[in-house]
Order: structure tokens, then sequence, then C-alpha cells
């Protein structure tokens, strides 16, 4: 596939613009009594947003399930994935309280930090409490401190480093942008900016980037620099400039450099002040190192003070000097500390607390070796295909995130847990052993929600790192045995599901497609573009491929002397007549197909094909591009056709080019038109093995075209 102007179509339906989980019965069709929780659950889940002190009570956890008549004080323990977290527990009973500090999560997956709460097994680990030394010589009233602010709008895995492909605004020159910053208690002292970019484009010119920077409408810097690329600006804020409160950052881009294009993308800026010691919303964190300290502003003399150097390890500082709603100490230690002091008001109440699941997915006897893991919401829909499965001789199993999350991931959302679990079960599930994995639920490459666009992250993908996109989703990643092959272990397969409502359409179509044989199963369609002689080339050689007595149909857009609607309504004509596989090779995008279009999202209403479903195969660009939290790719379209459509697709959620895509198409078409006739996900599985995954461009397609569909669907002659 030739690059030309589609690669930057292609991009621009990549960049952005601009619930909480149901509790289930525990899934399974053969309930074991390691499957079932002997009483009420001592596993929970805190999930805090921001750094703080967080305040619980027994109440809090009785409102959640606990049984707090069986709360033991002395054996309370709190965990950050595997690490303990010191607490401070007060009471007994439902008088039972304790704090905790906690931090905000770095998890690019989630907005959320887990803990997790359990007791009856061990003592727990407690705060340290250390006597506050008295205030000696003249208090420090004010502190230097940083402030980072960013706003993640723009979704650009073209451009910034590989795992922040999030930007805050894009400037094309001549541009101007305003933006505001908060400083809180802000001294009238001078401070540093750092505004940190991204060039974007590149001329012949040099320099190709022109900026100025204004803080409160004085100009503090004005820089050019050449070519693309990570590139910060850094000035010096003179101290009649700085205000306590809002102050307005505004860029210029004048446009002056003689580049055909000068565009930068702002990432975040961080901005270095001096603070006053005073409270913020009857709280302050601050650092200092030798000396006395002075913090007013609270709304009483009830003031904590904590050492939070080691944020996993806080110790409270007891009996320090309070007096007027203001706390006094001092410090000997010759390297900075960092101190948080929390007034009544400042102790936050936890976000969410829910029970964790319980401890079963590691259990020999939940072996399977057909793997459904599914958002909560979707299992009573997965129920038909489940009982499908088992009446034709597999051993199914239904695991929700929830389930993966809570005991592969510590209670974090992420697909890295997914993939944990997938390698578990590899490794322990013998009898039977693991063939078949399907995920059910839609994913996003906005894991954090940035843009709450309407189509949420319920069940995650990874992102891979690709040589043509960037960044591009992969659901090959949780199966693969090496990293540097690709090379899956597990035949594995997505349905993309919003709603219960279409996993029980998907569900209902794989039931009837296997109850059926039919006439229409003796043909396959093979659509070509004809803006490269090695799409026509590529098609030919698979419709050699079909196995003996299948009728290949040909609709090239070249023997049509390249009329748009004339190949378009021959291509649904056949579509609508039936076959067993439809082909489509030549440029693409996440709802097009070839120039004109030959055939996009827009065309969905004329397919009418009833149940006479094929299998979509589309050696293209982005045609599963199956995590858009905006648009719904061309392939979803058609698999939640609900009077046609197709019952399944390999397809692509990235770019590649078709000399690549012509080897693992080949392969495909001998696993699938072979004499053993396997399940399609096992025809992909093994075709991806037997191709050689020597390049960085083999390795993109390996894992980036994936199924959308049961890879244990039967592929009847």
């Amino acid at each position: 596939m030739k690059f030309t102007f589609w690669i930057f179509l292609c991009l621009v339906f990549l960049v952005g613009c601009v619930a909480s989980p149901t509790t289930v019965p525990q899934p399974t069709l053969e309930p074991t009594p390691t499957d079932i929780p002997s009483g009420p659950p001592t596993r929970f889940k805190l999930s805090i947003a921001t750094n703080g002190i967080y305040h619980v009570t027994a109440i809090d956890l009785q409102k959640a399930g606990a049984d707090i008549a069986q709360l033991d004080s002395q054996t309370l323990q709190l965990f950050l994935g595997d690490k303990e977290i010191p607490i401070r527990v007060q009471g007994e009973g439902k008088d039972l309280t304790f704090d905790f500090y906690g931090q905000a999560t770095n998890s690019i997956y989630s907005t959320v930090n887990v803990y997790w709460l359990t007791w009856g097994a061990q003592p727990g680990k407690r705060i340290v409490e250390t006597t506050a030394i008295p205030s000696r010589g003249t208090p420090k009233e004010s502190f230097s401190t940083m402030l980072h602010f960013e706003r993640p709008t723009i979704y650009a895995a073209q451009f910034g480093e590989l795992n922040a492909p999030w930007f805050w605004q894009s400037l094309s020159a001549p541009a101007t942008t305003t933006l505001t910053v908060t400083l809180p208690s802000a001294v009238a002292a001078q401070a540093k900016l750092r505004m940190n970019l991204w060039g974007s484009t590149q001329d012949s010119v040099n320099p190709d980037h022109h900026l100025r920077l204004f803080f409160n409408d004085a100009r503090i810097a004005d820089e050019s620099w050449d070519g693309q690329g990570a590139h910060a600006i850094s000035a010096t804020v003179p101290a009649n400039n700085v205000r306590a409160g809002i102050n307005t950052v505004r860029l210029v881009a004048p446009g002056d450099t003689k580049a055909q294009a000068d565009v930068v993308l702002l990432s975040s800026i961080d901005i270095t002040f001096t603070q006053k010691l005073s409270a913020q919303d009857d709280a302050l964190a601050f650092e200092g190192n030798t000396g006395t300290f002075r913090v007013g502003g609270f709304s009483s003399d009830a003031i904590d003070l904590y050492d939070i150097s080691n944020p996993i390890a806080p110790t409270r500082l007891v009996s320090p000097s309070i007096a007027s709603r203001t706390i006094t100490f001092a410090s000997e230690s010759a390297s900075n500390r960092r101190w948080l002091a929390v007034g009544a008001n400042a102790r936050k109440p936890v976000a969410r607390i829910a029970p964790m699941s319980a401890s079963v997915l590691r259990s020999l006897n939940r072996q399977a070796d057909y793997v459904v893991i599914t958002h909560p919401d979707f299992i009573n829909a997965l129920q038909p295909l489940v009982q499908w499965r088992q009446t034709h001789g597999l051993k199914p199993r239904i695991v929700t995130t929830t389930q993966v999350y809570d005991e592969f991931g510590f209670g974090a959302e992420s697909p890295l847990a997914i993939r944990e679990f997938l390698n578990w079960i590899q490794q322990n599930w013998k009898s039977p052993a693991p063939r078949f994995v399907l995920l059910v639920g839609k994913a996003s490459y906005d894991y954090r929600d940035y843009m709450n666009a309407k189509n949420k992250n319920l069940l995650p993908t990874f992102l891979i790192e690709t040589p043509h996109l960037r960044q591009a989703a992969s659901d090959n990643w949780f199966v693969n045995s090496d990293e540097k092959t690709g090379r899956p272990n597990l035949a594995i397969g997505r349905i993309p599901a919003k709603t219960p409502e279409q996993v029980t359409l998907i569900v209902n179509k794989i039931i009837a497609y296997e109850s059926q044989s039919a006439d229409w199963r003796q043909r396959a369609v093979f659509v070509a573009d004809d803006k490269d002689p090695s799409f026509i080339q590529l098609a030919d050689i698979l419709a050699g491929q079909v196995r003996a007595g299948m009728q290949s149909q040909k609709v090239y857009l070249a023997n049509y002397k390249s009329d748009v609607k004339s190949t378009r309504d021959d291509l649904i004509a056949k579509w609508n007549a039936g076959a067993a596989v439809f082909v489509y090779i030549g440029h693409g995008s996440i709802d097009t197909w070839a120039e004109g279009p030959l055939f996009s999202a827009e065309n969905l209403g004329d397919i009418k094909n009833g149940d006479r479903l094929p299998i979509l195969i589309t050696p293209t660009c982005l045609d599963g591009f199956f995590s858009h939290p905006q648009i719904d790719s061309l392939a979803e379209g058609l698999l939640f056709k609900n009077d046609g459509g197709i019952i399944a697709g390999l397809v692509p959620t990235g770019l590649s080019v078709t000399d690549t895509q012509s080897a693992l198409m080949q392969e495909l078409f001998k696993q699938m038109f072979g004499s053993s006739l396997p399940t399609l996900g096992e025809a992909i599985m093994r075709a991806k093995r037997q191709v050689a995954a020597d390049t960085a461009e083999m390795r993109e397609v390996i894992d980036t075209f994936g199924l959308l569909g049961d890879p244990g669907l039967t592929m009847g002659k």
C-alpha cells in the first residue's frame, strides 16, 4: 500500500477533539465450593483520586458490606499493590476509624489509585509517631514550590513520547492562545516558568518555529528553534508580575519563519514560585530542611502534622505548638523533607469502597479451554453462547474484568492485569488447557477518559509501539509468548460491545451461523482498490487459494474503469447475495474503503444480507480501529448490523503495507481452507505463528490485525 495522502487522512481520524462498576454474582457454569464466598467479604477496595489524608469509619465499611462485629482493629491492614501501608487506627467496633496518607495514581490506565483493606490475618502496620521539635529562631513564612499544569485534550500518537501522546493545545501559526494558572498564596517574588512543547512540523528553512511567551501581559520569552520533537522554553517571571491566585499565560505564534507550516503542540507548564505558609482548604503540603516553620490559616486548632517524605511510610508528629489556628514546629534535617499539615476539614472521604472479588481465579478446579473475559454488565447476555460452546464439547468459563483486576492487579484497572491472568492460566490450567480467549467489551485509547467521549473503556486493549502509526491497539499482545515475535499462544478475539443488546445480537448471529449450511458459503468475494498494482496482485493470489469447488467473485475497481458507483453497486449486490468470505484490499481508514469513497459507514444501510454473513478480511489500514473514543470503525458497524453485515472480521487497528500484509494473508488462507477446517481463531493464530516475524513491519501486522468476533467460530463447508 503506497502511503500518499492516505496516511494524512488516516491520522486526521485519530486526533481527538475535544459508571461505577456493577457488583454481580460469581459467573460460572459448574459451581464448585471454591466459587462461593464462605461469608461476608473481608477484603475491600478503597479508591482515591488525589493526594491527602483519608478518613475511613467502620460505618463506611458496613455500608460497603463488611461485618463490623468481626472487624479486628489490631489486624486491620491496608495495602497498595503488594506493599502494606501504615495507618492510624482509633476506637473499636462501630466507633472504629482509621486514617492513612493516600497518593494519586500515576498510571496511564486509570484516574484512581486503589488501596485494599483486610483484617483477621496478622497485626497491621501503624503510622509511627514522633515528638515534634519545638520552634527555634524566627519562623519561616514562605517556601519554594513547583506546580505542574496540564489539560490533556488532544490525542496525537504520532507525536510526543511513546507513553505520553496527549497534549493541551495545538498552535498553527499565526495563532494566539491564552491560558490561566492558579498560584495559591503566591508571594510577589521572582518565579521560573518552563513551557513543555512538541514541534510537530518541519521545513527546509531554519528556524521553522517561533513563539513569544507572556505572563500577565509581560513578555518573558521570545524564542525560535528548528525541527520536530520535544522543545522546552524556560523563562524568568519578574516578581512584580507574580500574583496570588489566577495568572494568565499567553502564547503567540506570529507565523514569520517562512515555513510552509509552523505547528507546535503544548504539552504542559511547570511554574516554580514562592508560596506563603498558609493553609489552602484547611491543608498545606510543603518542603523544607533546617529551620522553624509556622503555618496558619486553618479552620480550628485541630491540626495534624505528618512527615510524608516517604509517602508509603509517613510519620505523624505529635505535640507541635498549636495556637490561634496556627501550627509551629522546627526541623533539624539537613536535606529537604516534605510535610503535610491537615486541619479537621481536610481529611478526605474515600471516593468509593467496594468488596474485592473472592479469590477463585487461581483455583485449579476452574480450568477451561474457552475463556471469556467480559465487562460485568454482559454476563447474562453471554450465557447462551457459553452454553452453546459447552454443548459442542468445550469447557467454558466466564471471568469478569472486576475479578481479573482484583486478583491479578490488586484492584487496579489495567490491561497488564488481563495479560497476567492469561499468562497464569496458560501455565497452570492443563486439563483442559486454554485454547480460546474471547474478550467482550468496547475499548478506548482514552484510558483516563480525558475526552468524556461516547465510547468508554469497558475492557481495555493494549497500545503497542508500531513503525507507521507509532501507537496501535493490540489484543494479540495479551496472548503472545514472545514480545519480539508477537506470535500468539492462544486464539483470541473480541466482541467490542457497548451494551448487553449488542452482545445478544452477536451471540444470536453466532449460534444461527453455526446451525446452518447453505450454498452461499461456496462463494468468496474479492474487492480491490485501483491505486496500486499490488492490491490486485494479492487479490488474485488469495482468490486462487480458496478450497476446491468455491467460486471466487472479483470486484476490482480497475475492471469497472474506476467507476466508483458501478463498483460499489456490484460490491453491495454480491454482499447481499451471501459469501463465506469477503475480502477488501486497498487504501482505507477507520470507516472508509478507497477514494470516492468506494464503500464507507454511510453505505451500511445498503447492506441487507440477513443471515448470509461472511467473514470479513481487510488487508488495508485502520478498518478495525475498535479503540477510538468517538468513532466506530467500519468493521464494528458491520459486526453490529442487525439485518446482516458480517459474522466476524480479521481487521487492522494500525497502518501497514500490502507487501507485509500479503505474507499473513496467504498463510491465513492456507489455514482457513486446509483439510483440518480449524476454528477461525485457531486459523488466525496458526497463520501468525507461521509467518516470519523478522522485521518491525511484520510484527506490526501480527500485532495489529485482530479478530472482531468469536475465536471459537467454526467454519463449516
